[in-house]
């Protein structure tokens, strides 16, 4: 049984991390932390969102950036083969996720790094810097999540998701809701529910089938999501005091038709010296909506 679990995890690496140069993992006090490795030069840590997607999701750009530096993909405590044990709020919780990227960067003997974290792995890469600001050498942020917890925030955030919706759209998602919420919903109202929801997140909706094979590469692991969430809610989650310890260049690439744009600019009067930059024709996943636009731009922030 045991060698026919490692020839299974052996072939999942194979298959999904074929362009990857290497994969590894580090033995922990709870399991193994993965991460896979593009190309060679200058590390750069990539960081996917959620929390609890795939780090798949982030793959292409990995690759890309594999072509002039040594990409390192983490997969998150909590995601793909990294499972921990126990598998509650002890293992997954905010201090852990920062605490995995300093390991992964001792590990691999990395003093300062460039880390780049799109969405939730935008918020997990502002918390890192504000932990450990003197070993971050550049933020860049693609659409970032979050920087603190706030009753205003979720209230525009869902409200930009509505006006994105038609009425027979919104319909459908307002019955899905509740079935969602008294756990009543079968697999297909899961789907339609998952569905309507990304669609909000894209400019263009006929893309949205060959896009959600991108963003849904994966299946996520909604526990780990659950558990991360719980913890920002417990801890008060906050960084516009702490975010300014870290002292380097920030550069945020974001979506003008992404709605939770409105979280940049926010987050510009947290962090005045961030550079933005800001990409037409897209929702939330630019590097899949506009993807020249996005390499384009993150190539020449790299080069900064």
């Amino acid at each position: 049984m045991r060698n026919f679990l490692c020839l299974l995890i052996t072939l999942f690496l194979t298959n999904s991390f074929c362009s990857a140069q290497s994969t590894d993992a580090i033995r922990t006090s709870w399991g193994k932390l993965y991460y896979h490795v593009y190309g060679k030069g200058e590390p750069v840590i990539v960081l996917s969102g959620g929390p609890g997607n795939s780090c798949l999701q982030q793959a292409e750009v990995a690759e890309m950036l594999g072509k002039n530096y040594q990409a390192i993909l983490l997969e998150q405590r909590g995601t793909g083969l990294s499972v921990p044990v126990p598998f509650d709020s002890t293992t997954i919780n905010m201090q852990a996720a920062i605490e995995d990227v300093r390991l992964l960067m001792d590990h691999l003997h990395i003093p300062r790094v460039v880390i780049y974290g799109h969405s939730w792995g935008a918020m997990l890469a502002m918390n890192f810097a504000a932990t450990y600001p003197q070993k971050v050498k550049k933020l860049v942020l693609v659409c970032p999540g979050y920087y603190k917890f706030d009753p205003e925030f979720f209230t525009t955030h869902i409200n930009n998701l509505r006006t994105k919706m038609g009425l027979c759209e919104m319909s459908r998602f307002e019955i899905l809701d509740k079935k969602m919420k008294v756990h009543q919903a079968t697999a297909a109202d899961s789907a339609e529910y998952n569905r309507i929801i990304r669609m909000t997140y894209i400019f263009d909706k006929n893309l949205i089938d060959s896009i959600l094979k991108k963003i849904d590469v994966a299946p996520a692991n909604t526990t780990m999501q659950g558990l991360i969430i719980q913890d920002l809610n417990r801890i008060h989650y906050d960084l516009s005091k702490t975010l300014p310890r870290y002292k380097g260049p920030m550069y945020v690439i974001a979506s003008r038709q992404d709605p939770l744009a409105f979280y940049t600019y926010e987050l510009k009067q947290v962090y005045p010296a961030a550079n933005l930059y800001w990409i037409q024709g897209s929702g939330h996943f630019p590097m899949f909506e506009q993807q020249q636009s996005f390499n384009t731009t993150l190539q020449r922030i790299m080069q900064l």
